[in-house]
């Protein structure tokens, strides 16, 4: 074992890496669902809206609420599969 690779060091590296991991997720998550926001947005303002405003209302909320949300899982799953075909065939 080399002076420099001490057992001290080694769980300090590693929990390093792993706060830089958890800062790209959560950086990459947010900037996606910013996107997704602005996009429910522009879909939101093109549907037509019910004649109802109270129900109107509730719609939206539920909308604002899910579609992001359901937007980023799926976002994660296809950048989740294409580094795994990248990473089969390279």
């Amino acid at each position: 074992m080399k002076p420099s690779d001490s057992f001290t060091q080694r769980p300090l590296r590693n929990t390093l890496s792993v706060c830089l991991y958890i800062a790209f997720v959560v950086g990459v998550s947010a900037g996606l669902l910013f996107l997704n926001a602005l996009l429910c947005l522009t879909i939101y303002a093109a549907v037509p809206k019910p004649r109802s405003e109270p129900l109107a209302l509730q719609l939206g909320q539920v909308f604002f609420f899910v579609a992001p949300i359901l937007l980023l899982l799926v976002q994660w799953n296809l950048l989740d599969r294409l580094q795994r075909l990248f990473d089969r065939h390279g």
